[in-house]
């Protein structure tokens, strides 16, 4: 075996190799679920499994122009959404697109690990903002804007909420600033579930997938990758540092249902089934 593996290595840096390893890399980008969609990646397959616990909030961390949540509201219907967007134009967008929803409470700041105002990166898509200057896009920030913060802790006191079922953090390299800012709340049982992005931002930010492992493993939380069909629970390993994301689940232990929920696989013929 060590005589092929030396000749591989003395030939592999050559044009049919170079193409091979483009291949691999695709595929590991594939079979890893580098997909922001929605309704492809998981992010659905998650909402129509938290249903089946009744939840009653939803905390959406940037939540754009309101996409996702009216995915959960038409998914759970009696749950209370807050959804989060801090940038006023999108914000303005937000309101248009869920004043129908009753169940959805627009609220126009961002989440971050104590209060306060920032400048906010608006990107060439007016709905593609960041508190980062994310290195190694094709393209630069074009503005910024200067955007109002808040402490999640501090924003379920003020509001009286004693659970949040799902806080959900999309917010363009902040999340682990914004689960600073939950860490009594998470302490104290408040929460019990987040799902978080991770991915190539996150070389600009500094903050690694073993941070967010830390964190929850503090907390008594277990933490997998959202696929399609399921969540692969599993524990820190190097390999996993791999930048692709984009969205995990962090649960508390106690949570069994749950959890068990997630780890099963759906095939979907126009309904939710467990297989």
């Amino acid at each position: 075996m060590y005589l092929p593996k030396q000749i591989f290595k003395r030939n592999s840096h050559n044009a049919f190799f170079k193409v091979l390893a483009g291949f691999g890399r695709s595929l590991n980008r594939l079979y890893e679920n580098r997909n922001h969609d929605v309704y492809s990646n998981g992010e659905l397959t998650v909402l129509e499994k938290l249903a089946m616990i009744n939840p009653s909030v939803i905390i959406d961390g940037g939540a754009n122009i309101g996409k996702y949540a009216l995915l959960a509201n038409r998914l759970i219907p009696g749950c209370k959404i807050y959804a989060f967007e801090p940038v006023e134009s999108t914000f303005l967008e937000l309101v248009e697109n869920t004043r129908d929803h009753s169940n959805i409470i627009p609220v126009n700041k961002g989440l971050f690990k104590d209060d306060c105002t920032r400048e906010m990166n608006i990107f060439p898509s007016h709905t593609h903002a960041s508190l980062f200057d994310i290195k190694g896009l094709p393209y630069k920030s074009q503005r910024t804007s200067t955007v109002e913060l808040i402490q999640g802790d501090r924003f379920l006191d003020e509001q009286k909420i004693d659970q949040v079922d799902l806080l959900k953090i999309d917010i363009e390299g902040a999340e682990y600033d914004a689960l600073e800012g939950f860490r009594n709340s998470i302490k104290r049982s408040v929460i019990r579930a987040v799902q978080f992005e991770y991915g190539y931002i996150n070389i600009s930010t500094k903050k690694l997938l073993i941070d967010f492992y830390r964190f929850f493993e503090e907390h008594d939380f277990i933490t997998g990758k959202i696929f399609p069909r399921t969540v692969e629970f599993r524990d820190y390993a190097f390999k996993y540092e791999d930048f692709l994301g984009p969205n995990f689940i962090s649960v508390k232990r106690s949570e069994q249902e749950f959890i068990n929920l997630l780890k099963y696989k759906i095939k979907r013929r126009g309904r939710l089934k467990l297989v």
